[in-house]
This record gives C-alpha cells, structure tokens and sequence, in this order.
C-alpha cells in the first residue's frame, strides 16, 4: 500500500473515532437518547451518523432520533425520543432552564406518576401549536401548560399530579378512573407537596373539585378532607391541607 492510502486510511481511522467519542459524549449528556439536530450542533455529520448506525454502533428509535447500542434501556426511551423531537436542536439542559410548553400528560403522566389504572402508551403530549406527526404510538393536543403545572421526571417535563387529574378530565376519560386516580394521589404523595390541593381546586373549580373528591370517597371533616384507607403500613387516615397531605393513625 502507497504511502497516501496509509495516510488516508489513518485519518479516516481518526476521524471515526472521534465521531464515536463525540457521539458518546452527546448521547451521555443527553439521557442516553440524541437527535439528528443535536448531532450536527456537536460538529457529528449526518454520514457518521449513518455509518454509526450500519456499524451497529448506535440504532434509530424513530427518523432523527438514536440510542447508542448496548447502552441500558428505560422504558420511557421512545417517549424521550418523540419529546425531543418536538424541538430537536435543542439540548435538554435548554429546555430544563426555558420551558417551551410541550409537556407529558394526561394518561402518560398519570402512568408515570404510579396513579390510576392507565398505560403509559399510547403516548400522551400537550403543546403550545399544533403538532403533526405519522407517529401513531404518540397523541399529541394544542393545549397551554404553564411551567409551574410541570416537574422534571427522569429527563422528561410531566404535569404535577393535579394538572395531571385536571387534564384527564379535560381528555373525557371517565369519571370514575379520575377518581381512582385522585384515590392512588392521595396514598402516594403522603407528607409531600407534589398533591396542592389549591391548585387542584383552582383548576377543577370549587364544585368540580368537590365533586370529584366525592366521587373519590374524600369527605370534608372540620374543613379538612379526610380519606379512610387501608394501608400496609398501618396508615388508614388521610388528610390534605392547602399545599400538601399528610397520614394519621387511625383512632
């Protein structure tokens, strides 16, 4: 072989591995999950990519978007991939410190949450504008979601659990799963902030609101709701105050 070819091949060889090495360093600041997008803003070209890909260095999950192989998987990795998709050139940590309004909901969230009787997919989004997609594993609506209706959960903006309730209404499932899923709220988030009973009052309406905590076998006592539960831990009493719940023993 020529002196020249040896050249060639050698910086081929080079280039190839710092397309990997930058590949791999996206794809780790990135969740495990990257886009075509975001690749090109790291300086990796789109025939890298290809090559990566035909090598079995890394595998699409849908057009634009890629895990890298071998790496482990998270069930909620074709959800990243559609949420990232929504605005691809975008990193993460950009739409962490601005959020732009494209938010996991309704079933999905409350799925995620560990409330209600409902499946992660297919895939629940809400966004500020319209979105088109041929993805059928994803259903997207038009729907404003203010930044402080949304926490961060394993890399993803999903709706606090009362804007979760509120939007599955808003989604006509039926009343009585809400209710379940309000039930499962009230057990889960005991002593923690995630359920604010104001906000859920302030989206749902008074009556609504009362209503739903009616449906869900919550009662009003001395202002405060309180729901009977049967619990491993010996907890059978729920209360939930203005921001937060809270457990008691029973009598």
């Amino acid at each position: 072989m020529c002196c020249n070819c040896l050249k060639i091949s050698y910086n081929c060889n080079m280039q190839y591995r710092n397309n990997i090495s930058a590949i791999e360093e996206l794809a780790s600041s990135e969740n495990g999950i990257f886009t075509t997008a975001q690749a090109a803003r790291f300086d990796i070209p789109r025939d890298a990519l290809s090559h990566a890909a035909r090598s079995g260095r890394i595998e699409r999950i849908y057009k634009g978007a890629y895990r890298v192989s071998g790496s482990s998987r998270d069930e909620l990795d074709e959800l990243m991939a559609i949420w990232k998709l929504t605005n691809p050139s975008k990193f993460t940590y950009e739409r962490v410190a601005s959020f732009d309004g494209v938010a996991v909901g309704g079933t999905t969230a409350a799925w995620i949450h560990g409330i209600g009787d409902y499946w992660l997919t297919p895939y629940r989004l809400y966004a500020p504008a319209r979105v088109n997609t041929r993805n059928k594993s994803a259903s997207f609506a038009k729907r404003a979601i203010e930044g402080t209706d949304v926490e961060w959960k394993r890399g993803l903006p999903v709706t606090r659990v009362e804007r979760t309730l509120y939007d599955l209404s808003k989604d006509g499932e039926e009343p009585s799963l809400i209710a379940g899923a309000l039930r499962d709220a009230f057990r889960r988030y005991s002593n923690s902030p995630d359920l604010n009973y104001n906000r859920f009052a302030e989206l749902f309406g008074d009556e609504d609101a009362e209503n739903l905590l009616g449906l869900a076998g919550i009662k009003k006592v001395d202002g405060v709701h309180e729901m009977t539960a049967t619990l491993e831990d010996g907890y059978d009493v729920v209360r939930v105050g203005p921001t937060g719940v809270s457990w008691f023993t029973g009598a």
